[in-house]
Order: C-alpha cells, then sequence, then structure tokens
C-alpha cells in the first residue's frame, strides 16, 4: 500500500452520437481496445471499463503521468479522433492504493 497521496488521471469516454451499448459492435471499437493495450504495455493504464449506469461509456485510469501526458494520450486514441469517443480528463488525488 502507498501511504502518499498520488495523482492519477480518468479518462471519460462516452459516444458522440447516442449509439448507447452499440458502442461495443462499432469497428472503431477495436481502436479504442488497441489504444488501451498500448497503455497497459507503457505500464500507464490501472484499469479500464464500461460505467454499467450509462450505456457506451466508460473509463480508464492512468498513473505515472502528469496533466499535459494525459490529455495527449487521450486526443491519441484513434477512436476518439474518429468520433467514436468523446473524452474527459479528470485528475484524481489517491489516498490509498493498493500496489
Amino acid at each position: 500500500m502507498s501511504d502518499e497521496p498520488q495523482q492519477w488521471y480518468v479518462l471519460l469516454h462516452e459516444p458522440v452520437d447516442p449509439i448507447g451499448a452499440g458502442v461495443f459492435a462499432d469497428p472503431r471499437f477495436g481502436l479504442h481496445v488497441a489504444f488501451l493495450g498500448r497503455l497497459h504495455e507503457q505500464g500507464r493504464l490501472v484499469g479500464a471499463g464500461p460505467l454499467d449506469d450509462r450505456p457506451g461509456t466508460g473509463m480508464a485510469v492512468l498513473r505515472g503521468v502528469d496533466e499535459n501526458e494525459a490529455r495527449r494520450l487521450a486526443e491519441e486514441d484513434e477512436s476518439v479522433r474518429q468520433g467514436l469517443f468523446r473524452v474527459r480528463v479528470r485528475p484524481w488525488t489517491v489516498l490509498l492504493a493498493v500496489e
């Protein structure tokens, strides 16, 4: 466990068009999965997945980046560039992390 506060970032994704859970069937969704895979390989991704109370939305949590890098990474997601998702970057102060 880490006792020192850490600054992580949350990428909140929501579909640009109201297609709800249909985002998983959209061919651009594979681009999003590839983006998350790259973040995982780089050791930046803590976790990612859908938000069940809002179909088609999801979030990814990043660590080891500053705010500028989190925003840059969010914009590199080709599914965002191609208009499947819009993304918001939110800072999250983590007071307790289980490593």
